[in-house]
């Protein structure tokens, strides 16, 4: 089994077409770097000062700098600093707001109905999570690291699974070589298996790869990985909003990098077995590609970019794989499900259908290959 593993990794990652692609993705990579390479610089120095409670005083003498006409010179980091100062008010304004809400909603509700007990479980998070602090928090080079894998994650991961996973049981097929390994003593589950957990090491390997690019790239141009501690609605990018201002858990800038880590290696090797499955469908790489690409990606343009909405388009977009690819948007807001009358938290519902898709799809593999074997 070890062999046959061996075996069938070496001959995902030994495609040329797998080099060639990677190669390609740097490239596009580094030119989206280059183009952002404005967001890429060192604050920490300005954003000590600010290390302290913030006053009226300072979001009155940042309101009476935006009246000059000069402040869209002042350096990037400059103008962070005013944007973080002056929307201050308006974030403990936007908590204060959901607790009025939660209230409304509590009173209007009545006990043991699932809106309740829904609006119950995101009152019982706020609280946990507290009000904004009136505090600067520098965590820019965390911000662009996790923009990036939000944004550029996908179409690495997507492009490296579709080139290196296609043709794993296509290429048997096309050069009918099915028939040979079903009926060799390696036949049918323990090839099965080798393929799988050869996908899934494959999916591990590009998914290491990117991090520590990603993360390299990023602490190299910022000279610094600063603010990994700090809360994780404090976070954004210079000249962007915060993405996890409305959120209602209480995690740190790390905290949320490893769930972020963990939740897109679960998905990116569910669709990695996706692909297996598709693949051992079709003689054709092409079309596995194809169909597996329009899985991951026609969802993600329906909705993100052509805004077009329908209910069963959100809903392949809610428990797509892109979505578990890029993570954000599992938890960047207070969504719950249904479950016999329980509200269960939108990332936790989520992952336990992907698990449930993905145990189908090798079982459906398995099936497949023993009636082939059996004919």
């Amino acid at each position: 089994m070890r062999q046959l593993l061996r075996y069938e990794l070496l001959k995902i990652i030994s495609r040329k077409s797998v080099l060639i692609v990677g190669l390609l993705i740097a490239a596009i990579y580094t030119v989206f770097i280059a183009f952002h390479a404005e967001y890429y610089q060192d604050g920490s120095k300005e954003y000590r000062s600010y290390a302290r409670e913030i006053t009226a005083e300072d979001i009155q003498r940042v309101d009476e700098r935006y009246k000059n006409n000069d402040w869209h010179q002042l350096p990037i980091q400059e103008k962070s600093i005013m944007e973080d100062i002056s929307g201050m008010p308006n974030m403990l304004h936007k908590y204060e707001e959901q607790l009025l809400d939660i209230e409304i909603r509590l009173m209007l509700s009545q006990p043991d109905t699932y809106e309740y007990k829904k609006t119950k479980l995101k009152e019982k998070l706020l609280s946990e999570q507290g009000p904004p602090t009136a505090q600067l928090y520098y965590n820019m080079p965390w911000g662009e690291l996790l923009y990036m894998v939000d944004q550029f994650g996908v179409a690495f991961m997507g492009a490296m699974l579709l080139i290196g996973l296609s043709p794993i049981y296509s290429e048997e097929y096309a050069r009918r070589m099915d028939s040979l390994l079903l009926s060799s003593r390696h036949g049918r589950s323990k090839l099965i298996h080798a393929k799988c957990l050869a996908a899934i090491l494959y999916t591990l390997l590009c998914v290491l790869l990117f991090q520590l690019i990603n993360m390299g790239v990023t602490a190299l141009l910022f000279g610094n990985l600063d603010g990994a501690t700090t809360p994780l609605d404090s976070m954004r990018r210079y000249g962007d909003t915060h993405p996890f201002a409305e959120y209602p858990y209480s995690f740190t800038v790390i905290e949320y990098y490893f769930i972020q880590l963990g939740v897109q290696t679960i998905g990116c090797a569910a669709f990695a077995l996706a692909v297996t499955f598709i693949s051992s469908l079709s003689r054709s790489s092409l079309v596995t590609m194809l169909l597996a690409g329009g899985v991951l990606g026609i969802p993600y343009l329906l909705l993100d970019v052509r805004n077009i909405r329908y209910p069963i388009i959100e809903w392949m977009v809610t428990f797509g794989y892109s979505q578990f690819i890029r993570v954000t948007h599992l938890f960047n807001s207070f969504r719950t499900v249904n479950l016999f009358g329980e509200p269960i938290l939108y990332p936790i519902a989520a992952l336990a259908v992907l698990l449930i898709v993905t145990a189908v799809l090798v079982w459906v593999t398995t099936l497949l290959f023993r009636r082939r074997q059996a004919c």
